[in-house]
């Protein structure tokens, strides 16, 4: 759980796969966020499918423990998530994911304005509310 533009808590999961961070666009409504709708990105999505993305939202406050974040985030119509979290946020945080055999997950962050380090443990994912 990330608090989005000092508002409220959205769920956020991690995929280190995807080369973007991107969000719902119910999400990005919701928060009154504004995004730059001439910056659009071509994507393939996970079943071949091509989309373009709605826009992009630029330096959007995200807190995560401690820490603050500054994201640039592409905005989706319709994803089956909240906010994912790919590896822009894998790169900018030193991310490190720790598995255990009890399944489960941590991920320790680093701050990358002051370099505190934080770690913190994940959930299970829920129902979207947006």
């Amino acid at each position: 759980m990330m608090l989005v533009n000092n508002q409220t808590h959205v769920e956020s999961i991690i995929d280190p796969g995807s080369q973007i961070i991107a969000m719902l666009d119910a999400v990005c409504h919701n928060l009154g966020l504004h995004y730059n709708p001439c910056i659009q990105l071509n994507m393939q999505l996970v079943n071949g499918i091509i989309d373009k993305s709605l826009g992009f939202a630029c330096n959007i406050p995200c807190h995560i423990s401690d820490i603050t974040l500054y994201l640039q985030i592409h905005v989706i119509c319709d994803p089956t998530y909240d906010i994912l979290m790919g590896q822009p946020f894998d790169v900018l945080t030193q991310s490190i994911i720790c598995n255990y055999a009890n399944k489960d997950q941590t991920i320790t962050i680093c701050d990358p304005n002051s370099g505190e380090v934080t770690t913190i443990p994940t959930i299970p994912r829920g129902h979207r509310k947006h």
